[in-house]
């Protein structure tokens, strides 16, 4: 136990990461490569780099990209942007050569450009970074 005492009422009101800025973290077998990905390509700015870590911000958020000795590719959606009007993202991208991905079990809900619609009408289309880490820009209803 770290020794906090949780009959402590400013322990237990407060909300110590309510302000704070979320980070993501992906990994990248090149920052020149990604870099050229993310900010040419995505349109995200870039807030740091080091021999460590190149960091993005998009947004709020950051992303840090960062090069892990041995490159592990999830095979699962890793990070995703929240968008209104995806389907001009969609376009957008595509006609700067990001190709999105389509899924056979996912039928006639996913459209020829790569946009699924879930039964709540929530909206999202994947693709991949230079890396393979998959990404995925969606639409939400509210």
């Amino acid at each position: 136990m770290l020794g906090l005492n949780l009959n402590n009422p400013v322990a237990t009101g407060s909300r110590p990461l309510s302000d704070a800025t979320p980070m993501g973290f992906l990994a990248v077998s090149d920052f020149d490569k990604a870099r050229a990905f993310y900010e040419d390509v995505l349109g995200l700015t870039v807030f740091s780099q080091d021999e460590y870590a190149l960091v993005m911000r998009s947004g709020s958020t950051l992303i840090r990209l960062t090069r892990p000795p041995q490159l592990y590719v999830a095979p699962y959606t890793v990070f995703g942007f929240q968008v209104t009007h995806i389907e001009d993202k969609v376009f957008s991208l595509t006609a700067l050569d990001i190709r999105f991905e389509l899924y056979d079990w996912l039928g006639e809900a996913q459209t020829a450009h790569g946009i699924w619609t879930a039964p709540s009408g929530d909206k999202v289309a994947w693709f991949k970074d230079p890396d393979g880490n998959l990404l995925s820009i969606s639409e939400h209803r509210i």
